[in-house]
């Protein structure tokens, strides 16, 4: 008898290991994007830590073992900036957002259940992970846009298991605090519509009549910015911007800003006096900006044909 105790005792004692567990910092960062990607819901979901490590050479959630995360947003699951602008967004302990975290709520870790779609659990390290999306699509000004979550954790981890591999001989038990910053960078953008300007049919060229109309132009909300318009392809536009018929031939003509005599083009660039001078955020532009433009009357008429020229339209902010 008293041999058959000993083996049973050695037994007992073969898997015996410790296991150590500790609470960090983490961050999770949304890939930058504009505020238009934002208003489009094409951010992506990120994932990271949760900031509790446990290693250990026999960790095993054999017993009763847990890790239990309490978690609480500093702004209630919105990322907010200095800029005004505020954008919900939702952290889960899956990706499939089906385990989510609310303010205050706790999640279990070591359940069978969330175990079983995490696939976490090595035989000697547990690192338990964070899943976040945005979850509105606001229009909001460019900035850095930031929540902090705040995670108690109160954990139970088996560290040792008898030389069957069936029953816990020893528990590391504990708390902690980690905290997790979540960041978006939010950049300005425009969006432009620029029509095509026809100056229609003339025999001659003093005969081709000014033509007056607009791009439309509108940029993220609060952003400031100025309309140019590139030379085109004689890369200069003074003193005249030139056509082409692809045959050589040229017809001289030019961008005015609507007093029809100030050349407008990237050496004078116009600060838009649009909605204050600022942009709306409006996914469909529609703050215009006019301009005339004119042929030269004074030129010797080109050979008939048709006469081309591509401006860019030049929005910088």
């Amino acid at each position: 008898m008293r041999l058959i105790l000993a083996l049973l005792m050695m037994l007992g004692l073969a898997g015996a290991a410790n296991a150590t567990c500790t609470t960090s910092a983490q961050s999770l960062t949304f890939a930058s994007g504009s505020t238009y990607d934002v208003k489009a819901s094409s951010v992506a979901n990120i994932s990271g830590k949760a900031g509790l490590s446990c290693t250990g050479s026999v960790l095993n959630i054999l017993g009763a073992s847990y890790a239990k995360a309490t978690m609480t947003s500093l702004n209630g699951f919105v990322l907010k900036s200095s800029t005004g602008g505020s954008i919900p967004f939702q952290v889960a302990a899956d990706s499939g957002f089906t385990v989510p975290f609310t303010q205050g709520g706790t999640v279990n870790y070591m359940s069978a259940t969330l175990l079983s779609l995490l696939n976490i659990l090595n035989p000697n390290s547990f690192a338990p992970p964070l899943y976040a999306k945005l979850t509105g699509a606001p229009n909001i000004p460019a900035g850095t846009y930031t929540d902090t979550l705040t995670i108690q954790w109160s954990y139970q981890v088996c560290n040792g298991v008898d030389a069957l591999g069936v029953a816990c001989i020893g528990y590391e038990t504990g708390t902690g605090t980690s905290n997790v910053t979540v960041t978006l960078v939010v950049s300005a953008d425009c969006r432009i519509s620029a029509p095509n300007v026809s100056f229609g049919t003339a025999p001659l060229a003093s005969q081709f009549q000014a033509v007056s109309q607009a791009v439309l132009v509108d940029c993220s909300q609060g952003s400031a910015y100025k309309v140019s318009f590139s030379s085109g392809g004689n890369g200069s536009s003074r003193p005249w911007r030139t056509m082409s018929d692809g045959a050589g031939h040229t017809l001289q003509y030019n961008i005015y800003r609507t007093d029809g005599t100030t050349i407008w083009d990237e050496t004078n660039p116009l600060q838009s006096t649009a909605n204050g001078g600022v942009g709306s955020g409006s996914t469909t532009p529609n703050q215009m900006q006019s301009y005339v433009a004119k042929v030269n009357a004074a030129q010797t008429t080109p050979p008939a044909g048709t006469y081309t020229d591509t401006v860019n339209v030049i929005i910088s902010f």
